[in-house]
């Protein structure tokens, strides 16, 4: 059939043959007009409907999915944050004065800081969708930093508190009666330990040898599981842990569900969720590794970390203009989370503590530690009036972190807490007598990370200071120009190049010039005597129509 129609073009007359070109040209120009709308008005509805879908933010959470091989899989895997711990420790400069009863004071000096970096991964990192929550098993490695400590801690000579002596003799004071605590006096005595001992920085913090722990380890293995004692090596000993974290439930994103297959710290009371109170509820709670996107200022966060034992509520304290072009929030520990009267204080019945202190013993074999805020900032007075050497004003740094809102990411956190041991006596074991009812400072810890990887601040650049400006240019070059291309269309369509005319029933014999410049054409093909007879089609065609061509345009 095309063929044919081909073959009639040809055999049709130089006159003929031009009018069905018009006819040609009039259909293709009117389809192409057509056509130019259509596409106009799809570029400008897709400028409009980006503005509502916002394809920024479906980028962003498509990127920040939890799938193996994605950016945020591989950061839960291997946090690649630079986090850092400073450990200050306190050497007790008058011991023999303090004992001898020359001295009404105990002496301290701060020595530090001692420098390590902390290796945190989350092994056998395992994704489930169905539930919508994440399995891991956290580990955490410390490597010393000799060359940025203020000397090897092997090097550094302290006398401080005989931990070993004083959590043994506290602990039995606690549960024991007279006589066993006479036995223990006795027994502690002939083994030579002393109230203080003279021990390098390194001991202190990896542990020490005493015959008490030795013998305790021996005597009660379930209870005393290893045979030196040390601060640092009891706040990170290895143990096999796990944890599951929500990423289903977009208000709780990144927050602990089970933490050793428990919603809260069974050493703190944890019973179950119906009784159990904030400061012993870890389901909800955060590590800082992430938190959800777009939370309020109002949120409070509740921060757990397993050394410290307890739930640590921060709160919202300022917007701040970061130097990298975006805004982030910094949170800040409510001056109340060491306090008797914060909402996420333990209850305690039984041997409590002064004001300021938090009690972690169940968490350290019952052993009488204690934390506070350094240099027991907002602690009773009393127990700042024991130590020369405190200085609480000095310490003006509270605890904190900064927190990118929209997607959620710890762009840096500083987290200050002192180490301490409760000191309890019973009169059978005056042993501890010098020191009794004190909270001896052993060492203040600083732990921190002053910004987030280079790669996450280039997602949060792209994401919060390019691609708004970015994808807004887009969206009005878009609109523009369909706008444009449908207002061409259309007036294409309205007002073609090429009109259909009615056949006049004579064609003047003589044009007049004007109407030759005009370059206004009108064929009657059907009088034409080259058509042969087996172009009809298009004979019939084109007598039943003229074609006239206008110079007009569409204005740009």
């Amino acid at each position: 059939m095309v063929v044919g129609a081909k073959m009639t073009i040809q055999h049709v007359p130089s006159k003929g043959r031009i009018s069905i070109m018009k006819i040609q040209n009039f259909t293709v120009h009117k389809r192409h007009s057509v056509i130019k709308a259509v596409y106009g008005a799809l570029l400008a509805v897709l400028a409009l409907a980006s503005v509502f879908i916002d394809p920024v933010q479906i980028f962003t959470n498509w990127y920040v999915q939890l799938a193996e091989g994605k950016f945020v899989f591989e950061m839960w895997q291997r946090p690649t944050y630079e986090l850092r711990s400073e450990v200050y420790v306190f050497n007790y400069t008058n011991v023999r004065e303090y004992l001898a009863g020359e001295h009404a004071v105990m002496k301290l000096q701060e020595i530090g800081p001692f420098k390590f970096l902390e290796h945190r991964t989350n092994d056998n990192l395992t994704v489930d969708s169905a539930l919508g929550v994440m399995r891991m098993r956290p580990n955490t490695d410390l490597e010393f930093l000799p060359e940025e400590s203020v000397a090897h801690y092997r090097d550094v000579q302290l006398t401080v508190p005989n931990i070993a002596l004083i959590a043994i003799s506290t602990f039995i004071a606690d549960k024991l009666g007279y006589f066993a605590n006479a036995g223990a006096y006795y027994s502690i005595s002939a083994l030579g330990s002393t109230l203080f001992k003279n021990l390098t920085a390194e001991e202190l913090i990896w542990g020490y040898y005493d015959p008490i722990v030795s013998i305790a380890n021996k005597l009660l293995p379930g209870w005393i599981d290893f045979e030196k004692i040390g601060i640092l090596d009891r706040f990170y000993a290895k143990r096999p842990e796990t944890a599951e974290v929500e990423i289903g439930d977009a208000s709780r994103r990144f927050s602990i569900n089970l933490w050793n297959d428990s919603p809260g710290i069974l050493e703190q009371g944890f019973t179950d969720l119906n009784t159990s109170v904030p400061c012993n509820r870890i389901k909800g709670s955060y590590e800082g590794l992430m938190f959800p996107p777009m939370m309020s200022k109002d949120t409070v966060f509740p921060i757990y970390r397993r050394q410290a034992c307890r739930i640590y509520p921060f709160s919202f304290a300022e917007e701040v203009n970061g130097e990298q072009g975006f805004k982030y929030y910094r949170y800040e520990l409510q001056e109340s989370a060491f306090s008797k009267s914060s909402e996420y204080a333990c209850p305690c019945s039984h041997n409590c503590l002064p004001e300021g202190f938090v009690d972690v013993s169940n968490c350290y074999y019952g052993f009488p530690i204690t934390l506070s805020k350094p240099h027991f900032v907002g602690a009773d007075p009393a127990q700042q009036k024991y130590f020369e050497g405190m200085k609480p004003e000095i310490m003006t740094e509270n605890s904190q972190f900064f927190l990118e809102p929209t997607i959620g990411v710890p762009l840096s956190l500083s987290i200050n807490v002192q180490i301490n041991i409760a000191v309890r006596m019973s009169s059978g074991n005056p042993i501890t007598k010098p020191v009794k009812d004190k909270i001896l400072p052993i060492m203040r810890l600083s732990v921190y990370c002053n910004e987030a990887p280079k790669e996450v601040i280039n997602l949060l650049w792209l994401r919060l200071v390019i691609a708004p400006p970015l994808v807004l240019a887009i969206q009005v070059a878009l609109f523009l120009l369909g706008t444009l291309v449908t207002a061409q269309g259309a007036y294409r369509i309205w007002k073609p190049q090429y009109k259909l005319i009615e056949q006049k029933e004579k064609t003047p014999a003589r044009r007049k010039s004007a109407e030759r410049r005009r370059s206004s054409i009108v064929l009657n093909m059907s009088d034409n005597c080259a058509f042969k007879d087996d172009d009809d089609l298009a004979k019939e065609a084109v007598s039943l129509l003229a074609i006239t061509e206008e110079d007009g345009d569409f204005p740009i």
